[in-house]
């Protein structure tokens, strides 16, 4: 859509703001009784959007992913640093945290253009400043990019306010890797509210990152070389079966996460029981948290989120909060984390309902030891184990997890049944849902403001 075209959708006043509204909900297809797709579960409508947009990705950026790939590894043969600005949903760090099992030591996150250098690499698709940008290009720093659903690179970026519409990151990319990512950058619409629910960004930005990093890890395999990988893991034996080097694993990565995906179908039990126990605390006058160890997290993921619910508050480890009437889901990234532990004990001392998202396994077998999902009132997330994927020569643990992409995509598909759950109970009424900060609705109607008031009024 041309910019004049969306001019024609602005409202004179307030009282036309709808019209701006509808179109841009009109570009997300609805839930049941809106878009016809009839009989799909909420959740798994968001699930299928999702594949969707990974398989658009992987038809036709294949190339462009494996050359990314083959940049990378250069960057590191050569000693050099490779940056990372790169979406993992609400933050760049979400799925690059202290001990993350299965994390090759590549990427450092953020960027510092005191330590940036000639030679070095960055990858961008997160909302970044033209001063950075400026940085990059006078120091020669090569970047694979991708759009960012708050810069002038996606689609619709007409829709944008502030002068983010300005900041585009392909003129200086040396690798573009075409998402189709939107400014709105939510999945799924609901009738009645404008916003969709549901991000994209997160599932999609991590799952292209993990193939990525496998495939640079089979790279430095082949040159003989290998990094340090983050993580418990037991060290590898040397007998250990060691995945084939001559093709790319890129692909095998992204087969394991459409089956997991596809398998997230089976708990949907479970995802109904967590939905009804947010709905007890919503419509009970509680608060209504989202955890996770590391606050750039799930925690992070979860709140004041573009296409995400008003109503979550979060909390991480040193921040824990909640009381008699709340609940809180908690993410998880391993199932006995000692941390993970010890802030469960604390949430049930305070009275707080608990249900949990994440792997339950390590290596595919269940610890015998007390774990997170053992102690509270639901779990999903079976399908998903805490150790990376693949075996490589010369690696000391196995590389690339699937886990971070699906606690992401596990959490967004439970609000999907959370936003069902609470229209059945109340009749119609549905919970408040942010626009991207950025958006022209927000940012020159108070769209977010008003969402804000409606969700303070009833809690929801």
């Amino acid at each position: 859509m041309k910019r004049r075209d969306s001019l024609q959708c602005i409202p004179m006043t307030l009282v036309t703001a709808g019209g701006m509204l509808g179109s841009i909900q009109s570009k997300a297809q609805c839930v049941r009784g809106c878009s016809g797709e009839g009989g799909l579960p909420a959740a798994m409508e968001y699930v299928g959007k999702v594949k969707d947009m990974l398989n658009s990705v992987r038809s036709t950026q294949s190339e462009k992913i494996l050359e990314s790939a083959y940049a990378i590894a250069r960057t590191v043969i050569r000693g050099n640093t490779c940056w990372g600005i790169w979406d993992q949903g609400h933050t760049h760090t979400a799925d690059i945290f202290p001990g993350r099992n299965g994390e090759p030591e590549i990427v450092t996150p953020g960027y510092d253009p005191d330590k940036a250098k000639k030679g070095d690499l960055v990858l961008i698709s997160y909302s970044i400043g033209q001063e950075t940008l400026d940085d990059i290009r006078k120091k020669g720093i090569f970047v694979i990019g991708a759009a960012s659903p708050v810069n002038g690179d996606c689609r619709q970026s007409e829709l944008l306010g502030g002068g983010q519409e300005n900041i585009r990151v392909r003129p200086y990319a040396d690798i573009w890797i075409d998402t189709d990512v939107t400014s709105y950058g939510a999945l799924v619409g609901f009738p009645g509210m404008p916003s969709p629910l549901g991000p994209e960004s997160g599932p999609l930005y991590m799952t292209l990152f993990w193939m990525m990093l496998a495939d640079v890890c089979r790279v430095l395999a082949i040159e003989n070389r290998s990094v340090p990988v983050k993580g418990d893991e037991p060290p590898l034996a040397r007998d250990a079966g060691r995945v084939k080097l001559a093709d790319p694993l890129m692909d095998d990565f992204f087969d394991e996460v459409m089956l997991e995906f596809d398998l997230i179908g089976a708990e949907l039990g479970a995802m109904r029981k967590i939905a009804s126990m947010v709905a007890d605390t919503l419509l009970g006058g509680g608060t209504s948290y989202v955890y996770s160890r590391y606050s750039q997290s799930l925690a992070a993921e979860g709140t004041s989120r573009r296409g995400g619910f008003m109503f979550v508050r979060d909390t991480s480890d040193g921040n824990i909060k909640g009381t008699t009437g709340d609940s809180v889901v908690m993410g998880i990234y391993k199932p006995d984390d000692e941390a993970d532990l010890k802030n469960l004990d604390d949430f049930r001392k305070r009275g707080v309902r608990i249900a949990s998202i994440g792997p339950v396994s390590r290596d595919f077998a269940t610890p015998d030891k007390q774990t997170v999902p053992k102690q509270t009132e639901a779990h999903i997330g079976r399908m998903t184990d805490t150790y990376g994927l693949f075996a490589l020569p010369g690696f000391e643990r196995k590389v690339c997890p699937t886990s971070g992409i699906l606690v992401t995509t596990m959490y967004w598909a439970l609000c999907m049944e959370i936003m069902e759950e609470m229209r059945a109970r109340t009749g119609g009424d549905l919970p408040a849902v942010y626009f991207n900060g950025v958006l022209r609705p927000s940012t020159d109607y108070g769209y977010n403001r008003r969402m804000r008031v409606m969700q303070e009024g009833r809690g929801y």
